[in-house]
């Protein structure tokens, strides 16, 4: 019985470390720039485009630098910072979030749900590995942000051709697809799993895959612990459900989200007022988009 209760203990204790939200960055404008990594003169240049952008189509495109991810991964500190500052329009999810962390020599571009058709998973890829990546690797931020915000507009646009990108970077289609692959896996089984099911899965499947896995993860543990066929059955019923709810919830509350998604034109938003305030203008995000890192 102490063994049991143990587990259950467990199981709320890894809830409240699973789920805990990270400290994210107050929305300051179109350019976030925690990290110091440019000027003055190239977050008005940037903010400038972004803006020119926003004012002809709705999408909104905020870019990011951070210190630190915290030990966070990066990929699940986009999907929840897009929606808790509610990046694009509400009844459009368009918005887009490019996020630089320099300790962690990370880069991910997530993508609102509306946008997810024109900035497709691989197109977020190949500009993070062949445009980001360089620059970064020279050290040339300012470079590598401003070719990628200008390629992540020409994907939205429909103007986005792999010839953009220089030739000899390019691959194979097998190549290419293994890299980019290879490349969204976290380290450890576990990362690949939940990697695969929060990215190429719909969302109900995502809710259930993640249930599973959490579930038999616990349940494991219930049976190396108890050596108990029947706990390890019962650990992993509770835990799976447990977990289900726990997450269906989290994500109902995050933000009401229309599930009819455009990119077209705009009329009568409301993100950018006068001066330079800024804010989200309700999208939401499902885990669209890649990582990379340099």
């Amino acid at each position: 019985m102490k063994k049991f209760i143990f587990i259950v203990v467990s199981l709320f204790l890894f809830n409240l470390s699973v789920f805990a939200q990270p400290d994210f960055p107050k929305l300051t404008g179109r350019v976030v720039d925690n990290a110091n990594l440019l000027t003055t003169s190239q977050k008005q240049t940037l903010t400038s485009t972004l803006k020119q952008h926003e004012d002809e189509t709705s999408n909104q495109i905020v870019v990011v630098t951070l210190d630190s991810l915290n030990g966070y991964d990066i990929a699940d500190y986009g999907y929840q910072l897009g929606r808790y500052w509610k990046i694009g329009q509400k009844d459009k999810n368009n918005g887009v979030l490019l996020i630089v962390s320099l300790k962690d020599r990370k880069l991910r571009i997530e993508v609102g749900y509306g946008l997810e058709g024109a900035l497709t998973d691989k197109i977020s890829h190949e500009i993070i590995e062949y445009t980001l990546k360089p620059e970064f690797k020279k050290g040339n931020y300012y470079k590598g942000i401003s070719k990628a915000v200008t390629l992540i507009i020409q994907s939205i646009k429909g103007e986005y051709k792999q010839s953009n990108i220089n030739n000899h970077h390019s691959s194979s289609g097998f190549i290419h697809y293994t890299n980019y692959f290879l490349s969204q896996i976290p380290d450890g089984l576990f990362g690949f799993l939940a990697i695969i099911i929060f990215v190429f899965m719909p969302k109900v499947i995502r809710l259930i895959g993640f249930s599973l896995l959490f579930g038999f993860l616990f349940s494991l543990v219930a049976l190396t612990i108890t050596q108990s066929v029947i706990a390890f059955f019962i650990v992993f019923i509770i835990a799976t459900i447990f977990i289900f709810i726990k997450m269906k919830n989290s994500k109902a509350s995050s933000s009401n989200y229309s599930s009819s998604s455009t990119y077209g034109s705009s009329s009568g938003f409301s993100s950018f007022s006068s001066g330079s305030s800024f804010s989200g203008g309700g999208g939401s995000f499902g885990g669209g988009g890649a990582s990379g890192s340099w």
